[in-house]
């Protein structure tokens, strides 16, 4: 593992309630492990260096209405800080599965906590935590929280989201233009906190001197572009400037949720200079099974190939009050993108939304079939139009057509 001595970090983060919602539920998190300091709330921009211990940048959002998505990122945030700050140096594997196992307690911490407070019932948070203890930044996430690497003038996308429109846009069903506009476009396919388990996505980025990393909630990378991003990021050197003006901007766009920013600039000796035209998207990172974990990860098998599927079993549709799950989608993720818009896919190793549909006009015939050969093995009653029906010009029946009592019911048909 590489030295990590001589990784210089300037860091800010800020959050905002924004211009509709009447109260804030997202949380962040800046934690230097070796110094013991875990703030929320910078009042000047912090200058850290990379120790054994590591270092930690989190944002959080929260979902379920009242103070419920409060309730969910606060407890996100705090039991993935505690986790992470615990136990001896360690490898880059070992710090991974640590940040993976640290996001699967949270999750179990929120869901039974809504299971024992009616009030928080059905709460959650999305995360995207990035982490290092050495020049290799690690990501992990559920839900569709954002990190950015900005490299060279160039701000590429390092996780993908968790949401139903990613995975139509991945299965060639939809671009990135329509999905501006999807209506469903609020439904994400993880919440910690909303099912029992979650399957914890991990990527990776090697650091360069000079890079800076963008994790935000979607208040931010919702209604604010890649290229709006990218121009406050090169314009303002200033971390603390840069988080209020990325605020700002989003506020100006309507601001229409809460709004969380983290950025990190990172230099040093202990970083190689940036190759020119660097390409630079999603990578995902497996750090294996932790020997140490009584119950590992049932992790999804990989088909050969450069493409993995990776589900994600229970939608969420996060604007809703209860954020509750509504339906049953998988993704598959293809090989890093080298744009920082949502990329397409040509080619997917399955197509998960035509296969849905397929699935699902297949079920639809057999239902239709089924009630076919019921209706030629059993003869027709007499049915009677009842008044209401009789004024309604409907002529097929209904319960309120059948006879009331066992009394005016016709006779039985001869065997």
């Amino acid at each position: 593992m590489e030295s990590s001595s001589d990784i210089k970090i300037t860091t800010f983060g800020k959050t905002d309630v924004g211009q509709i919602r009447e109260h804030n539920e997202d949380n962040f998190l800046l934690a230097n492990a070796e110094t013991g300091l875990r703030t929320s709330s910078p009042e000047e921009v912090l200058e850290w260096k990379v120790g054994p211990k590591g270092v930690l940048f989190l944002v959080c959002d929260g979902m379920g209405g009242a103070a419920a998505g409060e309730v969910a990122s606060t407890m996100a945030v705090d039991s993935i800080s505690i986790d992470m700050e615990a136990g001896d140096p360690t490898t880059r594997q070992r710090y991974a599965r640590r940040l993976r196992r640290a996001i699967e307690n949270a999750n179990e911490k929120i869901n039974a906590q809504s299971r024992l407070n009616q009030n928080e019932r059905g709460m959650g948070t999305t995360c995207t935590a990035a982490c290092l203890v050495d020049r290799k930044l690690l990501i992990g996430q559920i839900g569709d929280s954002r990190c950015y690497i900005l490299r060279s003038g160039q701000l590429a996308q390092l996780t993908k989201d968790q949401s139903l429109a990613y995975q139509l846009i991945e299965a060639g069903a939809m671009t990135a233009e329509e999905a501006k506009s999807f209506e469903h476009a609020n439904i994400i396919l993880q919440a910690l906190g909303v099912q029992d388990k979650v399957d914890v996505v991990l990527s990776q980025v090697d650091l360069c001197r000079g890079d800076v990393i963008l994790v935000s909630s979607d208040g931010l990378h919702g209604p604010v572009t890649d290229e709006e991003m990218k121009a406050i990021l090169l314009a303002e050197t200033d971390l603390k400037k840069a988080c209020e003006a990325l605020v700002t901007k989003a506020n100006e766009h309507e601001g229409p949720d809460n709004i969380s920013v983290v950025v990190a600039r990172f230099d040093g000796d202990g970083l190689p200079e940036p190759e020119p035209n660097p390409v630079l998207g999603f990578a995902a990172f497996d750090p294996g099974v932790d020997p140490d974990d009584p119950e590992p990860v049932k992790l999804t098998p990989r088909p050969t190939g450069e493409k993995t599927t990776e589900e994600f079993p229970i939608p969420v549709d996060a604007s809703s009050p209860g954020a509750m799950p509504t339906n049953l989608v998988s993704t598959t993720a293809s090989t890093p993108s080298v744009s920082h818009e949502i990329p397409t896919t040509e080619e997917t190793g399955s197509r998960p939304f035509l296969t849905f549909v397929l699935v699902t006009l297949l079920a639809a015939l057999g239902g239709a079939l089924f009630l076919a050969f019921q209706q030629t093995k059993l003869p027709d009653l007499p049915v009677t139009p009842s008044p209401r029906q009789a004024v309604k010009g409907i002529g097929a029946p209904t319960v309120e057509s059948l006879p009331a009592s066992p009394d005016t019911l016709p006779p039985a048909p001869p065997r």
